[in-house]
């Protein structure tokens, strides 16, 4: 096996455009854990909306949830927190002041916690998706009495999206970096998490030499790990940027290209 450590995506890599996991995806990774091999799911999902997920895929390890900023164990139903990181305190709540001028709808990730001021279309959407469930809070109140915040999510229109983004890159005081996962989501967390951050913490954990891991991705997210693995793999469907950075292609998600991954590069003999 060339490749013992698999860190991976999980929404447009794993799953289809109908957000399944297909009976080829699932088996492959089956494959690959029976071979020795060690698959981690990598996503910007809060952790109770992965861990079904890994149960499907049998598996039986740590979790790097929020982009990485909170990494889990899951534990007989519930959730050992191995490693979390939060934003700089006070700022969830500059940081909230100025988004919420947009167009936007704003979601804040608090350890296995999801909370919005008002279920809006953009949340069912997220939450048809992920088959997890926000719960209603007056955040402006929780973020000012000190709420740990371990990412925001903002979902709009692209447009809007950017201008976000223009908001957080000017306040670098802030110690905040955003990313898109898709072109209408913005995911916002502390300087230093990341996937590549949480793919270094695994490396470790497991004992597996980074020159032994590999990840799959397709969103601008996915691009630290993806360029700080041995192997980085996208699929036909990743995103224009990760398409121009990643020279090894596979399928879309639509055609089992994770699978095709898997098998192809991760089982392949050393």
């Amino acid at each position: 096996m060339r490749y013992r450590l698999i860190l991976s995506d999980i929404d447009g890599t794993l799953l289809n455009s109908n957000h399944q996991l297909t009976d080829e995806v699932k088996t492959a990774i089956k494959e690959y854990a029976a071979a020795g091999g060690t698959f981690v799911l990598a996503s910007a999902r809060p952790p109770l909306a992965m861990t079904a997920l890994a149960h499907q895929m049998g598996l039986d390890v740590p979790l790097a949830s929020l982009n990485g900023a909170v990494i889990c164990q899951p534990q007989h139903g519930d959730l050992k927190i191995l490693s979390a990181t939060p934003w700089p305190a006070g700022i969830g709540s500059q940081a909230y002041e100025a988004l919420a001028k947009l167009a936007l709808s704003l979601n804040i990730f608090s350890g296995a916690h999801w909370y919005v001021n008002v279920v809006d279309a953009w949340v069912q959407q997220e939450a048809a998706i992920t088959g997890f469930g926000a719960e209603t809070a007056p955040m402006e109140q929780m973020l000012a009495e000190g709420l740990p915040v371990h990412k925001m999510l903002c979902m709009g229109e692209p447009a809007v999206v950017d201008r976000a983004e223009a908001i957080i890159l000017a306040h670098p005081e802030w110690q905040l970096v955003a990313s898109r996962s898709k072109r209408t989501y913005l995911e916002i967390v502390r300087q230093g998490v990341s996937k590549e951050a949480a793919l270094r913490q695994l490396s470790d954990l497991f004992a597996i030499p980074m020159t032994e891991t590999m990840a799959l991705g397709d969103g601008e997210n996915d691009l630290p790990m993806l360029k700080t693995a041995a192997l980085g793999v996208t699929l036909a469907n990743g995103l224009p940027v990760v398409l121009d950075a990643i020279k090894t292609v596979v399928p879309d998600n639509d055609h089992d290209g994770a699978a095709v991954a898997i098998r192809k590069y991760a089982m392949a003999k050393a």
